[in-house]
């Protein structure tokens, strides 16, 4: 089989980022795997012996989408593929099932969440994702979703969590249980410190403002703790103007973003994530393979991996008292921070492995082809 892939990013052109290297193993699948995204300027990068990516030059999105419409009916036409995947329901899946109509082959559309849905955007998912000869999804939960809102065939759609190294070799990571939770012996480290600790992009969807906010609870203000927050964005002035008004700058570090994540991972007692909507929530599972106990709004991969009392304490979202709550519960009860990190480290242990979620993968584009 020959796939052609339609993406928006494009660290895919640079040979040591996490998604060529991701791409490689998917190109590794079939006879032919070739990925088109917008770019700064046009570029061809080879990637492995069958697996090319092509960056095209595009000064603004809708520029982008022509750009890449134009190279892939070229590419189409000079080569036989058997299925286009694209992972976008909105304008660029558009274009996508356009394009598969118009060559006559299939159309995968891998959806990992519903950022941005409304308005215009919501139209199109609403079009395209029934008309789709197969859907990728990374949660049971966005499964139901398409079935119930969208009208998607059952039979259809391919549950695929994002695969993670953590979650097929956990013992790989190097850490023991007895490595967390534990005041005692990460206090020293961080100068007696609780460290709660959240990764993610700075953008509204993901809600760290209420994180924030639950810092100036008088318990949490009080309390010998810190929130560590790992990400860039656009809402970064937002939090540190936040965080000065509330005099939380002794309580509350932003440290932008980073390579270095084991760090801040083995330093951490607790993890957070207060997303208001999440397709999975890949730094979960990284900070659930490293036995951190986790606090997440009931979204992504809630449920599924992370189950309030097993894994994890589940909250809903958008609501700060059950925030502070579950954090003052996790500061004060040592059994409780061991019990939920071991019931997530054993929860992340059971997914499919990097080899199994690449079979499903494979399974899901021949279900379009």
């Amino acid at each position: 089989m020959k796939i052609l892939n339609l993406s928006l990013d494009n660290s895919v052109l640079n040979k040591d980022s996490g998604l060529a290297k991701r791409v490689v193993e998917y190109g590794g699948l079939f006879e032919k795997y070739a990925i088109i995204v917008p770019a700064k300027e046009n570029k061809e990068v080879r990637l492995s012996d069958n697996t090319k990516a092509y960056g095209v030059k595009s000064g603004n999105k809708a520029v982008g989408l022509f750009k890449i419409c134009v190279l892939a009916k070229k590419l189409m036409k000079q080569d036989e593929f058997n299925a286009i995947t694209v992972q976008d329901q909105y304008f660029l899946g558009f274009m996508a099932l356009r394009l598969a109509r118009k060559f006559k082959i299939g159309l995968e559309i891998q959806v990992h969440g519903f950022e941005k849905y409304g308005g215009l955007r919501k139209l199109i998912a609403r079009y395209v994702l029934p008309r789709a000869d197969s859907v990728r999804v990374v949660s049971q939960r966005l499964k139901r979703r398409l079935v119930s809102e969208f009208g998607a065939a059952e039979d259809a759609i391919t549950v695929a969590p994002i695969f993670s190294d953590f979650g097929c070799r956990i013992s790989d990571v190097g850490f023991r249980m007895s490595d967390f939770g534990s005041l005692n012996k990460k206090g020293k480290e961080n100068g007696g410190k609780f460290i709660f600790l959240t990764v993610g992009r700075l953008v509204p969807v993901k809600n760290i403002e209420m994180q924030i906010e639950a810092l100036a609870n008088y318990e949490l203000r009080i309390a010998n703790c810190e929130l560590w927050i790992v990400g860039e964005g656009p809402e970064r002035k937002n939090y540190e103007l936040r965080i000065t008004n509330y005099k939380l700058n002794n309580k509350i570090k932003l440290f932008g973003w980073r390579d270095d994540l084991d760090k801040f991972y083995r330093q951490a007692d607790a993890f957070i994530l207060t997303s208001d909507s999440e397709g999975w929530g890949l730094a979960v599972i990284e900070a659930a393979a490293r036995g951190l106990p986790i606090v997440m709004t009931d979204v992504g991969c809630a449920g599924e991996v992370i189950k309030d009392g097993e894994s994890g304490i589940v909250i809903p979202a958008g609501d700060r008292r059950k925030l502070e709550e579950a954090m003052v519960k996790l500061i004060e009860d040592e059994s409780l921070r061991r019990r939920l990190g071991s019931g997530a480290q054993e929860a992340v242990r059971r997914l499919p492995s990097k080899e199994e979620a690449l079979e499903l993968y494979k399974q899901s584009l021949e279900k379009a082809a």
